[in-house]
């Protein structure tokens, strides 16, 4: 900025923040400093207020809500938040009559301490103003979307020294998650404020303007409309731009600024098939003004100035659209969004409101509708019933039942997804649990029901679950927050982790929960300490750790680096010479009476599913089908291929690991996909051989 024009500038900017702020800046702790002081507080106060104003679209009154200034700020001048409060903004203010404020490396140090003590929970000497919003800051932080900004707020040049930018851009890779890095760096300087007053001075409204390039119609009455698409880029970099501002007023109270799941899955990985899906955006404009890029026909490329837009219906498409982009830059070039634009002109104001309306009903089809048309989940609920003589509700309206009483389709699935042995699941069940009864391609429903596991598996299975999630409460009452927050987000994986620990066929024998609480209990604390020490080791002790159990690529580390250490040293589930009460396993009853031959040679018969996927893997050589028959009760079948000893239901998942199939089922039914030749299946076999109120294992 030319010197010469930095007085000008200057009394523009201090002026515009008085008259703006002074209403709604608290200025109530420095009433006893002097007039002078309290007009530099005041300002610098104003800048930070102002800054929230600019990058998050809120009004005064709520900008200056947002400060936090005054001793025991730890740096932190204002803090805001988005309306779905995923974002969060950290801002350090620096006013100068002079317009040369920097911030320096001490003041960057300080503000980078203040967002790890908020992270780490450790809210010991921070205000009052602060702890007013500890409440959303760990709402926020625990965020899987969670983005965090720190904002230096300049009267002066917006540029940074090399040391403070390196100083802040390496809280990104301290805090980084989900291949992306949630910590970003926003420096507004003077020539930024002055131009913020300048607009605030005219009446608040945006410029669009829209590329139509791949064809078009247009309709004129009873007023002008164009119907066409945009790229994903193009809608990503309005909202980039100009934020909550974009949508109508009228539309921000039911606008949650959250993507929908399945839309932002579905984009970002075929954004080709986007516009196929999407329902897209209606804008509306006062008035709009078309130039043809090339041959003026319809059809042809054009760009349209739409004057005051705002978008009207399609909120969620907005927030979904920049989001993706945001993570996957070239989802931008390759997805297309269905458009509507109309220019109001001297429409009635009956006519926009209708429009408006007719928005707020907008947002995505639940899936548990979906999920309660699946048959599957009928005959879940009557073999519950039939069987176990409990309930299984998968209506989106049923009452959940108690918990000894029976369990939920959703908790079900979690814990299927627990079972499964692709350790993804749980990142992506933290990250957004309706993704485990969403359908393929945008959900793993297919995975984890599709090979129709049985009432007792689903349940034995839940009661782990119950028993790992009780254990970590236990365990970390009265603990300090990063081992509460270790429980909160990282139960399913450390679940998925017990789970690896017993065989699958072990568990589904069980006769109740009591068997497997103790031993639960205990796997359970020691692998979450295993956790935490690898988290600590691999990744830093300030990560947010809401951002560790939805990365999947951190899970798979950790999973790996955990089931390293687990060693025989650690508590081994009891053996079969406890007495304990057992249910009538197939394996065990096969055994006792002798029913197999040592040495039979028994073959694998995939179902018609596995068949499909792995059927040709098979087929190149033979011996994959074929095992032999040890009287072992618990690993009793011998491999052809690495002569190891396997269960019936680990050698299954061990046949599709080596098949590398990566859609396979959560289920397994060991002792009914083994046959001997001319006998039967070993779940046949034993089923004869047990009292007639008996059931099988799988």
């Amino acid at each position: 900025m030319n010197d010469s024009a930095l007085p000008n500038t200057m009394r523009f900017v201090r002026n515009h923040l008085t008259h703006t702020y002074r209403p709604w800046i608290d200025m109530a702790d420095v009433a006893h400093r002097s007039s002078q002081e309290q007009e530099m507080i005041l300002l610098s106060r104003a800048l930070a207020a102002q800054a929230v104003a600019m990058l998050t679209g809120c009004s005064p009154e709520e900008a200056a809500a947002s400060v936090v200034d005054g001793p025991g700020d730890s740096g932190i001048d204002a803090i805001a938040f988005s309306k779905g409060g995923s974002d969060i903004w950290l801002v350090q203010a620096k006013w100068s009559d002079k317009g040369r404020a920097r911030l320096g490396e001490r003041d960057a140090a300080v503000l980078v301490t203040g967002l790890q003590r908020l992270a780490d929970q450790r809210y010991e000497g921070f205000n009052s103003g602060i702890h007013a919003s500890i409440n959303r800051v760990n709402e926020a932080l625990s965020s899987p979307r969670c983005r965090v900004h720190l904002v230096a707020a300049l009267a002066g040049d917006a540029r940074l020294t090399p040391q403070v930018e390196q100083q802040l851009d390496l809280v990104g890779e301290g805090f980084g998650f989900a291949g992306r890095v949630p910590v970003r760096v926003h420096t507004l300087g003077l020539a930024d404020f002055h131009s913020a007053a300048r607009a605030d001075t005219r009446p608040t409204s945006v410029s669009l303007s829209a590329t139509l390039t791949d064809g078009w119609h247009r309709s004129d009455a009873p007023y002008p409309a164009y119907s066409t698409s945009i790229s994903a880029g193009e809608l990503a970099s309005w909202y980039n731009t100009h934020g909550d501002r974009l949508l109508d007023a009228a539309l921000r109270p039911y606008s949650t600024g959250q993507p929908d799941p399945a839309a932002l899955s579905r984009l970002i990985t075929a954004p080709e098939e986007f516009w196929y899906f999407s329902n897209g955006i209606t804008v509306i404009c006062d008035q709009l003004d078309a130039h043809f890029l090339a041959r003026r026909a319809p059809g042809q490329p054009l760009r349209l100035q739409l004057h005051n837009a705002r978008v009207v219906n399609g909120a969620t498409v907005v927030a979904t659209v920049a989001q993706a982009v945001d993570q996957h830059p070239a989802t931008g070039q390759l997805a297309l969004v269905p458009v509507r634009i109309i220019s109001l002109g001297d429409a009635p104001a009956r006519f926009v409101s209708a429009l408006t309306r007719a928005s707020e009903t907008e947002g995505p089809a639940d899936p548990l509708d979906f999920v309660a048309l699946d048959p599957i989940q009928r005959a879940l609920h009557d073999e519950f019933a039939k069987e176990m003589h409990k309930e299984y509700t998968y209506k989106r309206e049923a009452v959940a039942p108690a918990p000894d009483a029976g369990c939920t389709m959703q908790e079900a699935a979690v814990a299927l997804a627990c079972a499964h042995p692709d350790v993804s699941l749980t990142a992506l069940a933290s990250a957004d649990p309706t993704y485990l009864w969403r359908t393929a391609p945008e959900g793993a429903y297919t995975r984890l029901f599709g090979g129709r596991p049985g009432a007792r598996q689903i349940w034995q299975s839940v009661l782990l679950l119950r028993q790992v999630r009780t254990a970590l409460a236990y365990a970390t009452a009265g603990e300090p927050p990063r081992a509460r927050d270790l429980a909160k987000h990282g139960d399913l994986l450390i679940a998925h982790l017990v789970f690896r620990s017993i065989d699958l066929d072990t568990l589904e024998g069980l006769g109740s929960a009591d068997r497997l609480e103790d031993w639960a209990a205990q796997r359970t604390w020691e692998i979450a300490d295993l956790v935490a020490s690898a988290i600590e080791r691999l990744y830093g002790q300030h990560l947010f750790l809401a951002s560790v159990f939805t990365d999947e690529r951190k899970c798979h580390v950790l999973a790996d680096d955990v089931t390293r250490s687990l060693t025989a040293s650690l508590t081994l589930f009891p053996d079969d010479s406890s007495g304990a009460r057992r249910r009538h396993n197939s394996v065990v009853t096969l055994v006792d009476h002798g029913r197999i031959p040592e040495g039979t040679r028994v073959m694998y018969r995939p179902s018609s599913i596995e068949e499909r996927a792995i059927g040709e893997w098979l087929s190149e050589d033979p011996r994959r089908y074929l095992a032999t028959w040890t009287n072992d009760p618990r690993r009793p079948l011998i491999w052809e291929i690495d002569q190891q000893a396997y269960s019936p239901s680990a050698l299954v998942r061990h046949i599709w690991s080596k098949a590398a199939w990566d859609e396979a089922p959560s289920v397994v039914q060991g002792v009914r996909s083994w046959v001997v030749p001319g006998e039967g299946t070993l779940a046949d076999l034993a089923k004869a051989l047990m009292p007639a109120n008996g059931n099988g294992g799988a």
